[in-house]
């Protein structure tokens, strides 16, 4: 099984089906439910999530993906990482010096922490740290 870190984007991708990266998030997602992937997010990923699929979507469809997700930590799919204080320094630090945005660099400090491929289709991310190992789906 493989470890990597999952962005927001490539979950809500695959909740949204006009959505530009929806067929290439499908094929990640399914590769976890399948047991090949093993993903790792912050705890702040499951809020980025249901809150975007509310905003683009629906507050229905927002509740489903809250569900869906619940059920992948249950399922041990998905582990999730508490932000404490030494991970928010860090993500501080990686911030400032990549010029990423809060959330972003929450995710970035995740990826050093664990040192495990980064799935994302938020270019800014792929320019700006070259330094992280980035996951290429098939």
């Amino acid at each position: 099984m493989k470890e990597i870190i999952v962005d927001s984007n490539v979950f809500i991708a695959s909740l949204i089906k006009n959505d530009k990266f929806h067929q290439k998030s499908l094929s990640i997602i399914e590769r976890m439910e399948n047991g090949e992937l093993n993903f790792h997010v912050s705890m702040i990923t499951p809020i980025e999530i249901c809150c975007a699929i509310a905003r683009r979507v629906g507050k229905k469809e927002a509740k489903e993906s809250k569900e869906i997700i619940q059920n992948w930590v249950k399922e041990k799919k998905i582990n999730i990482y508490e932000l404490n204080e030494k991970r928010m320094l860090k993500a501080q630090n990686h911030g400032l010096n990549f010029k990423l945005k809060g959330m972003d660099a929450i995710i970035i400090q995740l990826a050093f922490e664990l040192n495990f491929p980064l799935a994302t289709f938020d270019n800014e991310i792929i320019e700006r740290t070259k330094e992280i190992q980035f996951f290429e789906s098939a």
